[in-house]
């Protein structure tokens, strides 16, 4: 029996250990922009006929933040393949708040295993309903109050958000395994940094556009140029 503890036990902290802290020598950097690929989705004004008091009587769709000239904010941009590099630095405790029918943040990164809390500042009912590659990952009602549900993600990707009791409720959040991401800011612009030499898998995640994936190289000391297109 003790046996076969230590094994399980040796095969999860193997598990956990795909991606290990180590100095970063002669670092580099991936900067660059998102843009929308092609004429930018037109946000859908929404008649809210659930607790309007609290959440509005009109809802604009949020699920796309489009500025002027294509750029794309909550894309998430992430090194998919590195296994080394500088300190994980994800957050383990993050929150999920709703406030006023809205998800807040309305995407977030969170690091593996992180415990997710989740509450709500609204005086009505609510429930969070994610979904990752189809699946349900989290699936509960959150009622008026202090109380926060707390639950571990253990699996890595990108995870759509909806409230089954409002519907135009969308949002994000994106399980990291290493801590070379960013998420794009309002004018489509990321940076990752202190990144190792070498060759990457570079990919994207967004609630509702599909990824993208490309390989660049970065060199000692050398800001490296990666720019894409979703929708």
């Amino acid at each position: 029996m003790i046996q076969v503890f230590i094994f399980i036990a040796v095969m999860a902290f193997a598990a956990r250990a795909d991606y290990a802290e180590a100095p970063v020598g002669d670092a580099g950097s991936i900067s660059g922009k998102i843009l929308y690929n092609g004429r930018a989705p037109h946000p859908r004004s929404i008649n809210v006929v659930k607790d309007p008091t609290t959440c509005g009587t009109i809802r604009i769709e949020d699920a796309w933040s489009v500025a002027a000239d294509g750029a794309v904010g909550n894309v998430v941009v992430y090194l998919a393949d590195i296994k080394k590099g500088k300190k994980m630095d994800a957050p383990l405790h993050p929150v999920l708040d709703q406030k006023q029918c809205h998800y807040l943040p309305h995407v977030q990164v969170v690091g593996q295993y992180a415990q997710l809390q989740i509450k709500t500042s609204d005086p009505v009912l609510h429930n969070v309903h994610s979904f990752l590659d189809g699946s349900t990952v989290i699936n509960f009602s959150v009622p008026p109050g202090n109380r926060s549900l707390v639950k571990k993600l253990d699996k890595i990707g990108g995870m759509q958000l909806k409230c089954d009791i409002h519907s135009f409720m969308r949002g994000g959040i994106f399980v990291a395994e290493n801590p070379y991401y960013a998420v794009t800011r309002d004018d489509g612009t990321y940076a990752i940094k202190d990144v190792p030499p070498g060759t990457y898998t570079i990919a994207t995640w967004h609630e509702e556009g599909g990824p993208l994936s490309d390989s660049v190289t970065v060199g000692p000391n050398q800001t490296v140029t990666w720019n894409g297109r979703v929708r």
